[in-house]
């Protein structure tokens, strides 16, 4: 040890013996040896991991730091022994040795005696170039540490760095050199190769001197470096100039621009206006249709049955929500007194409001005081007040009673009657049909051609009767079939046709029911 420093003694863990790989003489005891000295194992990213985590995977893909020393040849011929002996020490941190004495962690990590044995070897071999046989390898339950001191040799000894042992980590620390002098000059990268001897330079020493230069280098002008860019200024100078010639910048302040918006807003509204009006007309031409023309087929039910209501997928009550106001949001007008014309050009919109000032009013103050005929003899046309909902609906059922061709009559008996618009309803007609018999059955083929669907249909079968009712609006009467023999009513099948403008319905027997 040298002067100064303090005596590092490692602690006891245990003892192995195994015999080199190379030669056939000698015996080899490594003595593994603990100290707080030694660091934990440290992982790839450069931190120390935990007792926790080696527990959990092991030290396979860590860095293990420990160190060897205390290389010594042990005589052993007064026992009798016919080869020499060598001993060695290899220090670890305290939690390697301790988990490597634990058998129960070993039995379920089988590979961690097998790594930390290897390492230790491993290192033996680069350090003094012995080849230990790890198959031979066998630990020695007699003693815990080989040649120590005291009287049992049971005490370790004191740790000396093997000559020539370096650190595990030391190969991958960056080395300085230790003299400036070693330094040596690096040589250029690229070297002209050319035969004939080197180039002589393209410029030399001193050219602006001479005569040809005149002391200036680039005329009275100067340099032309730096110029300002083509679109320096420009405030959408920062678009590329290609994508600046294809499209149109429109600045939405502009007056052209809010013109054309409040145009276009107008036209919206007036759309909206006018399908808001449509629908509400259509809507309530439909209910006074139906007001005018009851349903003539409706479902047959018992004396007091009312109808059932419709089915409902969810019972939650939402009318709640009805009472809600839609609270609108302002919109925030940006105020500014300038904008940007199609060209990019920035131009302020005070000098337009100046113009149209100077302009004066279009219609002056009491200009209808001198007028001599009055501007409207019976009265202004414009912006009569809309019709009420009450006059909407008169009007509509006042037409609708006249597509019905019901005319009141008048209160005056001396005044002409008009006569009554008549109106010729569609004819309607019985549809044709033919029963035949079937495997199941019966089957009853009714041919209704100009038949949309099958809604409003109504089909209602007994077991010697059949009745087909259609709506009003398809010209078709009712119909009635007797059959000619038992069917089951609630096994009844039927299909609609538009191809082929037919109505199929399947009979089956009362004696063939499956």
């Amino acid at each position: 040890t040298p002067a100064g420093m303090p005596v590092l003694r490692p602690s006891i863990g245990f003892c192995i013996q195994t015999v080199s790989a190379t030669s056939s003489s000698g015996r080899w005891y490594v003595n593994m040896c603990r100290h707080k000295m030694c660091e934990m194992p440290i992982a790839y990213s450069g931190k120390t991991v935990s007792r926790d985590w080696i527990l959990a995977n092991g030290i396979g893909n860590l860095q293990v730091p420990f160190d060897i020393g205390s290389f010594r040849k042990v005589k052993e011929r007064a026992e009798g022994a016919r080869q020499t002996t060598y001993c060695i020490d290899v220090i670890f941190n305290p939690l390697i040795v301790q988990i490597f004495m634990d058998d129960e962690f070993c039995n379920k990590m089988a590979q961690y005696r097998p790594f930390v044995i290897g390492l230790a070897l491993k290192r033996i071999e680069e350090t003094i170039g012995v080849r230990l046989a790890q198959d031979q390898v066998k630990l020695v339950k007699t003693l815990r540490y080989k040649d120590g001191e005291g009287d049992d040799g049971s005490i370790p000894r004191e740790f000396e760095d093997v000559p020539g042992n370096a650190d595990c980590f030391d190969e991958q620390v960056p080395k300085k050199p230790n003299n400036v002098n070693d330094v040596t000059e690096a040589e250029p990268l690229i070297q002209d190769m050319t035969p004939g001897g080197a180039r002589k330079p393209a410029l030399k020493k001193g050219f602006l001197n001479s005569s040809k230069a005149g002391g200036s280098l680039y005329g009275e002008d100067g340099s032309k470096e730096g110029v300002l860019p083509e679109n320096a200024g420009d405030p959408l100078g920062y678009i590329p100039k290609k994508l600046r010639n294809s499209c149109k910048i429109v600045d939405c302040n502009a007056p052209e621009y809010q013109a054309n918006a409040k145009q276009r807003q107008a036209v919206d509204e007036t759309n909206k206006h006018n399908k808001e009006f449509k629908d509400q007309l259509g809507g309530d031409m439909e209910k006074w249709m139906k007001m005018s023309q009851p349903e003539i087929w409706k479902e047959d039910l018992p004396d007091g049955t009312d109808a059932p209501s419709a089915a409902r997928k969810y019972d939650n009550d939402y009318s709640r929500f009805d009472k809600l106001e839609d609270v609108e949001e302002a919109s925030v007008v940006e105020e500014r007194d300038w904008y940007y014309d199609s060209c990019g050009n920035r131009r302020s919109s005070a000098v337009t409001g100046a113009s149209e000032a100077s302009k004066g009013p279009a219609v002056k103050r009491g200009f209808l005081d001198g007028v001599k005929k009055p501007l409207y003899p019976n009265g202004s046309e414009q912006g009569v007040a809309p019709l009420s909902e009450d006059e909407v609906l008169k009007g509509m059922l006042k037409q609708a009673q006249e597509m019905a061709g019901d005319h009141p009559s008048s209160s005056s008996a001396a005044a002409p009657r008009a006569a009554p618009s008549v109106v010729k309803a569609k004819e309607s007609r019985t549809p044709e049909f033919e029963l035949k018999d079937s495997p199941e059955g019966l089957q009853l083929v009714v041919t209704v051609p100009g038949l949309e669907s099958m809604q409003d249909v109504a089909l209602d079968v007994t077991e010697l009767s059949a009745s087909l009712a259609f709506p009003a609006a398809s010209g078709f009467r009712p119909l009635q079939v007797d059959l000619p023999s038992s069917v089951l009513p609630n096994k009844v099948k039927a299909k609609f046709s538009k191809k082929k403008g037919s109505i199929t319905i399947t009979l089956p027997a009362a004696g063939k029911s499956s």
